[in-house]
């Protein structure tokens, strides 16, 4: 174990040296994945007329609650009623309080589907009669799923500019600030360039999921820009080494919880939070220390350390 950290410790630092000699070349990385995310999404909106695939919850549909313990694979009743019913269908597998006992399922359909084409298809499936003592049914206008997706735009929006505004409090600097809004900002273009790129549908817990990483990626860029720009107590090399082991600590578990919170559980609310969160966390380093390290660095014109060794062996 103490060989493993000793390596890792020697290529960490091997790394940071690499970055502090190279950081203006790099920042062309990020720049490329905002580029790339940015036209895909902006081709996306060409061919389909929006800017994500919009999931049942924003587009509107009708949506019916079925008790029953009959264990049904969620994608085998996806693919099944998807084609029975010709439109896009997403399943919530319900369980008991404390346990994986099935208590039943939560299928939604587009808003062209009639509820007696609906039930017929599902009590067809489930080999049973559905009725209103085993069942509810729930509709969502496409006005109101609109109406959320816009309050939620409005929500995004007054997040980006909070970011902003307690960057320019504590830094008291207009570039420092902006450079941490647009890492934030990078990190929304790539994730839902990515989900564009690989059909992912985007729904109301989607946008749970963009808030989330906009926070995690607000903590670190300023974790990062306050060690560049606040601390004078040791030289870059050390601060550095210092955030970025806080950084990768962070990185490894939020990574594996994100993971755990997808393969773990069957509810689809769930899981587009936990793949926006995946994703988020994985373009965050990109965003954080090459693009927002890059600029922070360059904004107080740093110049490679030679001759300072850090001040301590054991970071």
């Amino acid at each position: 174990m103490q060989n493993v950290r000793k390596y890792l410790n020697r290529s960490i630092e091997r790394l940071v040296d690499y970055y502090l000699k190279n950081y203006r070349k790099m920042i062309f990385i990020p720049i490329a994945f905002i580029i790339f995310f940015a036209a895909s999404i902006g081709y996306h909106y060409y061919t389909h007329g929006e800017v994500v695939n919009e999931d049942l919850s924003l587009a509107g549909g009708i949506s019916l609650t079925l008790n029953t313990n009959h264990s049904v694979s969620a994608s085998l009743i996806t693919s099944n009623l998807s084609t029975a019913l010709n439109s896009p269908v997403s399943v919530s597998v319900l369980h008991a309080q404390f346990s994986n006992a099935i208590t039943g399922y939560a299928i939604t359909a587009g808003i062209n589907v009639n509820t007696t084409q609906f039930t017929n298809a599902v009590s067809k499936l489930f080999a049973m009669p559905v009725t209103s003592a085993n069942s509810n049914i729930d509709y969502v206008s496409a006005t109101i799923a609109q109406g959320a997706l816009y309050d939620s735009l409005i929500l995004l929006g007054a997040a980006f500019i909070l970011v902003a505004i307690v960057s320019l409090f504590y830094f008291r600097n207009l570039s420092q600030a902006f450079s941490n809004v647009i890492s934030i900002i990078s990190d929304v273009i790539n994730v839902v360039g990515l989900l564009d790129l690989l059909g992912i549908s985007f729904s109301t817990a989607s946008i749970a999921g963009i808030l989330m990483i906009m926070g995690y990626s607000a903590d670190r860029n300023i974790i990062l820009a306050t060690n560049i720009l606040k601390r004078e107590e040791a030289n870059m090399k050390y601060r550095l080494l210092h955030t970025i082991k806080t950084s990768l600590t962070m990185d490894a578990a939020a990574f594996v919880t994100f993971i755990v919170l997808f393969f773990g559980t069957t509810n689809s609310l769930i899981q587009n939070i936990a793949i926006i969160l995946v994703f988020g966390v994985l373009f965050d380093d990109f965003s954080v220390w090459i693009l927002n390290g890059s600029i922070q660095l360059a904004g107080i014109g740093y110049h490679e350390e030679i001759s300072k060794p850090t001040q301590n062996k054991n970071i």
